[in-house]
């Protein structure tokens, strides 16, 4: 059986969509204007098309893995308060996806058949995200918008 990349977007999204961590509209597929929203309806995950893919056909079936790509944004509101948020939420998509059982089960994209999340880790260090419409002598002295990080699910087709 074959599944596409957009599938697995979308029983991820699902999945992300029920947890209470998240507004369902917050949490979007190859969008990064959400960023441009209001700070007040974060936090957002984008959930984005995968940079690193495997596809093989050395036995009688293809084999597929991909590296999906979530980026989890916080808004910041003081440094303290923001990290703590931040780690809640994080936690909840880790949690989310250790737990099979719940439906949609995450390790499976929502069900599809043939289909597992092996492996949720970061794909970087926790990084401020700023307004981009800041001078460079802005910068040293702005602070963030949003806390963000990358969470990296390696998907594999079997």
């Amino acid at each position: 059986m074959t599944t596409t990349e957009e599938a697995i977007q979308l029983g991820i999204q699902a999945g992300l969509q029920s947890l209470s961590a998240f507004n369902g509209v917050s949490v979007v597929i190859n969008d990064w204007g959400v960023l441009d929203q209001s700070s007040a309806l974060a936090p957002y995950v984008i959930i984005s098309d995968a940079d690193d893919f495997d596809a093989r056909k050395d036995t009688a079936a293809t084999q597929t893995r991909w590296t999906i790509p979530l980026e989890l944004c916080e808004r910041f509101t003081d440094w303290k308060e923001t990290l703590g948020n931040f780690r809640t939420r994080r936690q909840a998509i880790i949690d989310q996806f250790n737990v099979a059982a719940i439906p949609p089960a995450l390790r499976s994209a929502g069900g599809i058949d043939g289909l597992t999340i092996d492996r949720v880790y970061s794909g970087g260090p926790i990084a401020a995200y700023y307004d981009r419409y800041l001078t460079a002598a802005q910068m040293a002295e702005a602070l963030p918008i949003f806390l963000r990080q990358t969470i990296l699910l390696e998907c594999q087709e079997f």
